[in-house]
């Protein structure tokens, strides 16, 4: 029951991610102004490029690298202060890099520098090790508390424009305590290996070829927003920032499902039980699918009005560019399926970096092309383009292990109940006021005539949590 138990912990904790911003989103939007939330999204996007150096891959290698040998004490623990140490190093150069940085900008230096502290949580977090290990439990509570008060303190402190200085720090700190209230844990997981037995650069190349693909696909992730508020101003970016923000907080729970299965993966792979890998990953593909069609016809359907009532008058601009970027949550479901867990777990890094360099070159030449005539919503169908070319990349790769009905099983029946649903959440949100409990009753409306239309359809996932209880008995 452990996987379906690591399920349960990471999902339980993504829905609480999901329904926290629901509760400081509006809030803070309101409170800094649609400028305010540009700057910290602007600023936000240039250091994620420096962490993403000191992170290396170690997030992903250490996580498949732990999972390997889990079961050996001494052998996990090597590879952790390897790993620890390694970045460590890597962090250090990206700060220097960054500080220099920070000197030559003549704007908004004192967000950079509170950004900054970003770095300190990227070298602290060892999420990696127990995501490994396939400890979810401890992670899960350790950043709920931290959310959880991260909360409070942002409605008690940030008042106004002039405090968005202080967010910015809450939120970089909550990052850098939460990651430190994790290692006492250590204790009783790992011990102590002299330096001198400590191989730590014979990670440095695997790591690499791991870092390549995700600082690609970070980089086209926070280009957006770059390139936004250099060509279209910093409005444009907040505008495309908020929308991003909520197709990402539905697409947490489409991860959360995913995330268990890494480790799972590895192991399996490490056994040489390749077949079962395979249909473990279907598996997810089609819970993935399942739920992530519900979500994008929920989406579009109040994308009408919502953006006004969650964000406030001042952001009427995000409602159209959530329908369309709602079509992400899709192709990311299979890009995270068929990348971040077959082709990592079963060491094809190639065709994963591949992908993501192909998703950065259509990123950037999409934005160039439509940024300057349609602003956020040229922003918006590049990063669509994206997805769909590295989901693409990554499904035309694993031809010689799923073929393309596998792949798109139910998915017809999936869409079929999604417009279903789309026309009746639709049809609601026009003929209804504006108001929280209205949105609650689309959504259980639109979500029961989804699920009666899948039950009447026989969509595979109907017996999908069955055969997940009996496979872990």
């Amino acid at each position: 029951m452990k996987l379906l138990k690591n399920m349960l912990y990471n999902t339980s904790y993504q829905l609480l991610t999901l329904l926290l911003p629901l509760i400081t989103v509006p809030y803070v939007s309101r409170v800094l102004s649609p400028e305010g939330v540009g700057i910290n999204a602007y600023t936000s996007s240039i250091v994620t490029y420096f962490t993403l150096l000191g992170a290396l891959g170690v997030t992903l290698y250490g996580n498949r690298e732990v999972a390997f040998v889990q079961r050996n004490k001494y052998k996990r623990s090597k590879v952790f202060w390897e790993l620890f140490f390694l970045k460590a190093g890597a962090v250090f150069l990206a700060s220097a890099v960054y500080f220099v940085f920070v000197l030559t900008v003549r704007d908004w230096k004192i967000f950079y520098l509170l950004q900054g502290i970003n770095l300190l949580a990227t070298a602290t977090d060892i999420s990696w090790y127990f995501l490994g290990v396939e400890d979810f439990r401890r992670i899960v509570i350790r950043n709920t508390i931290v959310k959880l008060t991260t909360v409070a303190l942002t409605f008690l402190l940030v008042r106004g424009e002039g405090d968005l200085g202080l967010y910015i720090f809450l939120i970089a700190f909550s990052a850098l305590l939460g990651n430190l209230t994790v290692w006492p844990y250590l204790r009783s997981e790992v011990i102590w290996i002299p330096f001198r037995n400590l191989r730590i650069l014979k990670h440095l190349k695997p790591t690499l070829l791991l870092f390549l693909p995700q600082i690609t696909m970070q980089v086209y992730l926070s280009l957006n927003k770059t390139m936004l508020g250099a060509m279209d101003g910093v409005v444009s970016s907040g505008y495309f920032d908020q929308s991003d923000k909520i197709v990402r907080i539905l697409f947490t729970i489409v991860s959360a499902i995913g995330g268990v299965f890494l480790p799972r993966l590895s192991s399996l792979f490490a056994q040489g039980k390749k077949e079962e890998a395979k249909q473990l990953l279907l598996k997810l593909i089609d819970l993935s699918n399942a739920i992530s069609i519900l979500m994008i016809a929920g989406l579009v359907g109040v994308s009408s009005n919502f953006a006004t009532y969650f964000f406030g008058n001042e952001y009427a601009a995000v409602g159209p560019l959530m329908a369309v970027q709602s079509l992400m949550i899709i192709t990311i479901s299979y890009g995270s399926a068929l990348g971040t867990q077959y082709l990592l777990a079963s060491k094809r890094t190639r065709a994963y970096t591949l992908s993501a360099v192909a998703g950065l070159v259509t990123n950037v030449l999409a934005n160039f092309v439509l940024i300057p005539p349609y602003g956020a919503m040229g922003a918006i169908i590049s990063t669509v383009l994206t997805e769909i070319v590295v989901s693409s990349y990554q499904a035309i790769s694993l031809r010689d292990v799923f073929s393309y009905k596998e792949l798109t099983r139910g998915l017809l029946r999936y869409t079929i109940a999604g417009f279903a649903s789309f026309a009746v959440v639709y049809l609601m949100n026009q003929h209804m006021s504006v108001s929280l409990l209205n949105y609650f009753l689309q959504a259980l409306a639109g979500g029961l005539v989804y699920l009666v239309i899948i039950f009447v359809l026989r969509t595979p996932v109907i017996r999908l949590v069955i055969d997940f209880r009996k496979e872990e008995k």
